[in-house]
């Protein structure tokens, strides 16, 4: 059995780009977000560099984590048309996959949150940049945004469990991009309370992104683990 917009395992055909299914383009969007991912996280290390502050070195972390996650979809992905020429990796490869990318995620997140919380007692961090840095800041923030979300609305009806987790992590990306833009706009004006304000955005956000990695990893974790005995039946090729 073939999932939807899928061709038939073991074909060991590829596309060409433009016949490419729904799926098919979301993995390429995917690698390509994570190679931006990526990109911008080394734009955000080089401003960091430039005025050192932590709020900045929460957010290189964060993009990190997100482009290891997507890196990791795009690898499953990868393995699968290569090792087995199969159209996706099986469910419960797929399922896998997700949970490695939950707790990826959650991981950054958390990190992110902890580095943010000194933001609310406005004493050792400050959204202070400088007009240049935070005009950079925005652009980026903003950039990445659109980014993420283009890439969420294009993912949003795929039912491949790989798809799916992708589109968690740019949804959870998106909330921390909100946070950045935040503090890029309010350090033309920054006072305690505006550094406050953003800690409280960071701790909401990235604690929502948190609870959003660990429920995709707990969740893939048991699909797994239910596949497990119909790994090599057809059942493994189908989504629940």
């Amino acid at each position: 059995m073939t999932t939807s917009g899928s061709t038939p395992a073991g074909s060991g055909r590829r596309r060409p780009w433009w016949l490419a299914t729904m799926d098919e383009r979301s993995f390429f969007y995917a690698g390509v977000s994570a190679l931006f991912n990526l990109l911008f996280a080394v734009g955000k290390l080089v401003l960091f560099l430039v005025e050192p502050n932590l709020f900045l070195l929460a957010n290189v972390l964060f993009s990190l984590g997100i482009g290891i996650a997507k890196a990791t979809a795009v690898a499953a992905y990868r393995r699968a048309r290569s090792s087995e020429h199969a159209a996706a990796p099986s469910t419960v490869e797929q399922y896998r996959a997700a949970t490695r990318i939950g707790i990826v995620l959650s991981a950054a997140a958390a990190l992110y949150v902890g580095l943010c919380l000194p933001l609310l007692t406005g004493a050792t961090v400050s959204v202070d940049f400088e007009p240049l840095v935070a005009e950079i800041l925005a652009l980026i923030a903003f950039v990445e945004l659109g980014f993420a979300i283009t890439a969420a609305i294009r993912m949003r009806r795929s039912k491949q469990p790989l798809v799916r987790s992708i589109r968690v992590v740019n949804v959870g990306s998106g909330l921390v991009l909100i946070v950045l833009a935040q503090a890029a706009i309010l350090s033309f004006a920054t006072t305690v309370e505006s550094s406050w304000g953003v800690g409280i955005s960071a701790l909401l956000f990235g604690g929502t992104t948190v609870l959003g990695g660990l429920f995709l990893a707990v969740h893939s974790a048991r699909r797994a683990r239910a596949l497990r005995p119909g790994s090599d039946g057809p059942e493994a090729r189908s989504i629940s």
